[in-house]
């Protein structure tokens, strides 16, 4: 059955002179206005459509994309505020109501606000800044090591508290930065740690584990620049590691290693030799 708030692919129905209707299965027919058509559409077209409410109830599909889809996290600027609530600018051209009800703070055209889409008691897309009524604090199905797209919300005495994959909180160190953030940044972070309680850490860079094999091709690209040997090794200086590799030398050994096991080097006392295949 297609999603509400989603883009779905939909077949074309039927035309007729007010629009074309789209087959939306169980959820009956979706109309689809003429401006919204692309030229010379046609019953049995397939169409990548977002379907929405309109605001007598009725749903309409529309071939804009939004910004968010609904269940998802993001930046989104206030156009207008009215009576009845502010209204964001998410990419189409029926905008999306921040209901006084899910609202923080004093709000002013042209602001851009950290909110989540999601259905109201009547099925309506709509905006939300109350995060915490939508977001979990325990995660389910993730473990650690694993990558995830993550969004900041605010910061903490310990760093920051993050949105993850659009479901969970997650807590980012301030140790694991080198600049500050802002609210709303959108970055690639992984799962540090799972604690007892459900609760995530989160870590900016790669696991040692998944850094490895990226490591171990530095050291054969190096090698093969270098005919074949590098005069380094186990016993080699941090420092001289970090400025050939831009790696601690804990990520050095674990990539040599590998390559070693491998049989693509032989380590000696001079160095490590490139092995002919």
């Amino acid at each position: 059955m297609p999603g509400i708030g989603r883009v779905n692919t939909l077949s074309v129905s039927r035309s007729t002179p007010a629009g074309f209707y789209l087959d939306g299965g169980e959820l009956g027919e979706i109309f689809l206005s003429p401006r919204q058509a692309p030229p010379q559409c046609a019953v049995g077209d397939n169409l990548d459509v977002f379907v929405l409410h309109d605001n007598d109830g009725s749903l309409i599909a529309s071939r804009q994309r939004p910004t968010l889809q609904c269940g998802e996290v993001g930046m989104l600027r206030i156009s207008a505020i009215t009576e009845v609530g502010a209204f964001l600018d998410w990419g189409l051209d029926k905008e999306l109501l921040l209901p006084h009800s899910e609202q923080l703070g004093n709000l002013s055209v042209g602001r851009a606000v950290l909110v989540i889409v999601y259905p109201d008691v009547r099925g309506r897309l709509v905006a939300s800044m109350r995060l915490d009524k939508h977001i979990s604090d325990t995660v389910d199905g993730l473990r650690s090591g694993q990558q995830v797209d993550i969004q900041v919300a605010s910061k903490t005495e310990l760093g920051y508290k993050c949105v993850v994959n659009h479901q969970f909180w997650g807590l980012l160190y301030d140790s694991e930065l080198v600049k500050p953030l802002h609210r709303g940044d959108r970055l690639t972070a992984w799962v540090r740690r799972v604690r007892d309680d459900k609760r995530i850490d989160l870590g900016l860079s790669k696991p040692a584990r998944e850094r490895a094999p990226d490591i171990a091709e530095l050291i054969i690209e190096q090698l093969e620049r270098n005919d074949g040997f590098l005069a380094l090794g186990d016993k080699s200086p941090p420092e001289a590691i970090k400025r050939i590799f831009g790696v601690s030398k804990k990520a050095f050994k674990q990539g040599l290693s590998r390559l070693y096991k491998e049989r693509r080097v032989s380590i000696s006392e001079r160095g490590i030799q490139l092995l002919k295949k």
